[in-house]
């Protein structure tokens, strides 16, 4: 890998052969434990569940697909992607789709490590919180 990694190595940030093989070996790992589907189905199927109306679903992300999946199911109520985002009726009102209901209400933005705790824990530069309230379907 280490040497087909530098000719789709992007200048910037993260500079190099190490973070870009990083990242090889991250997605690689995420098809091989189907850590995607396994998210889906705590998220969509096991949480609902578990949690009761009014209670609090607390999800911490460290890579952009985890924290995508978590973002759609708690706006939308799934992780399929919608073309043009939410529907909405004439009056600007969220219209839901009922084959899939929406449990979850979103509270407040996501929350993203401090400079200072960044510093002393380098891997929290990529976690990601987010924070949303149970509904009463």
């Amino acid at each position: 890998i280490a040497d087909v990694t530098p000719e789709f190595a992007r200048k910037g940030r993260r500079m190099g052969r190490t973070a870009t093989a990083a990242r090889v070996f991250q997605s690689l790992r995420i098809v091989v434990n189907e850590e995607d589907s396994a998210l889906g189905d705590v998220l969509m199927d096991v949480c609902p569940t578990l949690v009761r109306p009014g209670g609090r679903l607390v999800v911490l992300s460290y890579h952009s697909m985890e924290d995508r999946a978590t973002k759609r199911v708690m706006r939308d109520g799934t992780i399929e992607k919608r073309r043009g985002g939410v529907e909405r009726d004439i009056y600007g009102n969220i219209m839901q789709d009922e084959s899939c209901p929406r449990y979850w209400k979103p509270l407040g933005k996501n929350i993203k490590a401090a400079e200072e705790e960044v510093k002393v824990n380098s891997r929290a530069r990529s976690a990601t919180l987010r924070v949303a309230e149970r509904l009463d379907v």
